[in-house]
C-alpha cells in the first residue's frame, strides 16, 4: 500500500467519525430556573383550560408566619421573570412591602400562548382584529376570582384584603375591564400600555357612574405609542381620554395616577413603567405598619 493510499484511508476514517458525531442526537442541558419559585396547575371551572400558576416567594417566606399581599401577573409566560426581578429589588430597598407574586400562564408554545391570551384578556369579540375566540375576559375573570383566589388563600399565607393585578397591553385592557365591572376584585391596579382601542374602545362603555370600593390605579403608556392607528386615535390619545373621564367624574375612592413615559415604545415601556407603577400602587405602605 502506498503512502498516498494510506493517507486517504486515514482521512476517510476521520471524516466518517466526524460525520457520525454530527449526526448524533443533540446534547441538552437543564433549563435555567428562578430561585424561590414553584409551579402549580389549576383547572378553570368556567372553561376547559388548565392554567399553569407560577409562584414567587419573598425572601424569608418559609421561615416566618407572616401573611403577604399578592400581586397577580397576567401574561406570565413573557413577564414573570422581569416582574419578579424588579419586585425583589424594590423589596430589598424597602420601597414596596414583601409580596407574593402569582403568575398566570398556559405552558404552551408561543403562537398558542398569543391566541389564548387574546381569548382571555378581551371582553368582546372583534371583527377588526384577527383573533379567533376573543371575548373570553369574563370567564377568565371568574376563574381568577372563584378558582385562583381560593386556591392561593388555601395553599399560601396571604392577606386577602390586599390583592394587586399587573396587566400589560391586552392585560391592561383586562385590568381596566375588571376595574370598571368588578372594582372590588383587586385593591391595586397596575396597567401598562392598555389596549383601550379594542373593538372601537368598547371598554369605555363599562365605566360606571361611581366606584364605591377603595382602589389604587396606576396607568402609563409610552410617548412613542402616538401613532393614530386605532380608530383615528393613538394609545396615548386613548389613555388621555380615559384620564379626563375619570378625573372629571365622582370617583373619590379611586386613587389614580396617569403618566406618559418619555421616549418609550409599546415594547420598551416595561422596565420603567412597571417599576414606577409598583412603587406608586404600594406607596405609603410603611405608614400602614
Amino acid at each position: 500500500m502506498s503512502k498516498r493510499q494510506l493517507a486517504l484511508i486515514v482521512l476517510l476514517g476521520a471524516f466518517t467519525k466526524l460525520l457520525s458525531q454530527s449526526m448524533s442526537p443533540e446534547v441538552t442541558f437543564p433549563e435555567v430556573t428562578l430561585k424561590d419559585t414553584e409551579v402549580r396547575e389549576l383547572k378553570s371551572s368556567f372553561s376547559d383550560q388548565t392554567y399553569t400558576v407560577y409562584i414567587d416567594f419573598p425572601r424569608g417566606y418559609r421561615g416566618s408566619n407572616k401573611v403577604y399581599p399578592v400581586l397577580y401577573v397576567l401574561d406570565a409566560e413573557t413577564d414573570f421573570g422581569g416582574v419578579t426581578f424588579i419586585a425583589d429589588r424594590l423589596m430589598k430597598d424597602k420601597l414596596i412591602p414583601e409580596i407574593l407574586v402569582v403568575g398566570i400562564a398556559y405552558d404552551t408554545d408561543y403562537d398558542t400562548f398569543y391566541s389564548l391570551r387574546c381569548r382571555d384578556l378581551t371582553p368582546t369579540r372583534s371583527i377588526e382584529y384577527d383573533c379567533p375566540g376573543s371575548g373570553g375576559a369574563e370567564n377568565f375573570r371568574k376563574f381568577i376570582e372563584k378558582d385562583l383566589f381560593p386556591f392561593i388563600q388555601l395553599n399560601y399565607r396571604t392577606d386577602t384584603t390586599d390583592r394587586a393585578v399587573f396587566g400589560y397591553s391586552f392585560g391592561g385592557l383586562f385590568g381596566a375591564y375588571t376595574l370598571f365591572k368588578e372594582p372590588q376584585m383587586f385593591d391595586r391596579y397596575l396597567l401598562l400600555s392598555p389596549s383601550l382601542w379594542w373593538n372601537n374602545k368598547i371598554v369605555f362603555t363599562y365605566i360606571p357612574d361611581n366606584i364605591s370600593s377603595p382602589a389604587v390605579l396606576y396607568m402609563t403608556t409610552g410617548e412613542l405609542e402616538n401613532v393614530k392607528e386605532h380608530f383615528g386615535q393613538s394609545m396615548v390619545d386613548q389613555q388621555n381620554e380615559l384620564e379626563e373621564i375619570l378625573k372629571q367624574g365622582t370617583y373619590n375612592n379611586l386613587e389614580m395616577k396617569f403618566e406618559i413615559q418619555d421616549n418609550e415604545t409599546h415594547r420598551t415601556i416595561f422596565g420603567t413603567g412597571f417599576t414606577k407603577g409598583l412603587r406608586f400602587i404600594y406607596s405609603g405602605f410603611n405608614e400602614k405598619k
